[in-house]
């Protein structure tokens, strides 16, 4: 089985490819079978662990830009795979039992058995494809306009997990940065279309989280690629962890769409 992820391409003059890693829910029953906890307890795990309605947030921002941009959604749950890890030893996450594959609840209780003796397979079946999908999608932004810029859309809870610095900052927006692939003016589209907003009274760079994904094909290798990190704190715009607050939702899209066109329009302008 393989598990690519949902690509929505958007109109071919646009050089934005939004990515959602984290926003589903779904597990597949034949990976269901080895987590441990039990099916209240995933629940929970899921509660704390998916980034609910990020989803919604990239899909209003379709419905509100004006050069409508590529879109990449993990179809399939962070307790799968997760996409954005390293698959080998020098995953920092590694020592939380977070990495390629999760063997730890965020609390740091048993998701799977440790060793995972599956650990290889799944990375197969799931994370290479995905990857490779990612990856053909920059490489389509990069032939059709000359550079591509993703946008990592992520969210995370008010109050830290298990494995995060408790003493970390946890504004209601944090801006992600790579040093060779976030250049100034893509932090400071961020920044600008999401000031403004109601919900948004703090906004802080790398941190709680920091850095920005890029396909290893292009990592530290190709300058033409460029990534920029969003994370909203959840409490910005969901009612519960399950139940996202729809007029949020859709000023948050609008934000977005805010940075797609400024994107748009600076890659345009330097080409």
């Amino acid at each position: 089985m393989t598990a690519p992820p949902l690509v929505l391409p958007g109109d071919r003059q646009c050089p934005v490819l939004i990515h959602v890693p984290h926003a589903s829910r779904i597990i597949p029953v034949e990976i269901r079978t080895d987590l441990i906890p039990t099916d209240v307890e995933l629940a929970a795990e899921l509660d704390e662990s998916t980034d609910t309605a990020t989803d919604e947030i990239a899909a209003a921002a379709l419905r509100h830009s004006h050069l409508r941009p590529t879109t990449v959604v993990n179809t399939l749950s962070r307790l799968v795979i997760d996409p954005e890890r390293f698959t080998d030893a020098g995953e920092p996450a590694n020592v939380f039992g977070r990495g390629a594959v999760y063997t730890r609840t965020c609390a740091g209780g048993p998701l799977r058995a440790e060793p995972y003796p599956r650990t290889a397979e799944l990375i197969d079946a799931y994370f290479r494809p995905y990857a490779d999908a990612v990856t053909a999608a920059v490489d389509d932004r990069l032939r059709a306009c000359g550079r591509a810029v993703i946008i990592d859309l992520h969210s995370y809870p008010a109050t830290p997990s298990g494995f995060e610095d408790p003493n970390a900052a946890r504004p209601a927006l944090c801006i992600g940065t790579d040093r060779v692939h976030t250049p100034p003016w893509l932090t400071e589209a961020v920044r600008g279309a999401f000031a403004s907003l109601p919900d948004i009274d703090e906004i802080g760079e790398n941190t709680p989280y920091a850095g920005s994904y890029v396909p290893l094909r292009h990592y530290g290798r190709d300058e033409r690629v460029s990534s920029v990190m969003i994370e909203l704190r959840r409490d910005v715009y969901l009612t519960d962890p399950r139940t996202p607050d729809p007029a949020r939702v859709d000023r948050l899209g609008r934000a977005l769409a805010t940075v797609t066109d400024r994107i748009a329009a600076q890659v345009a302008a330097d080409v």
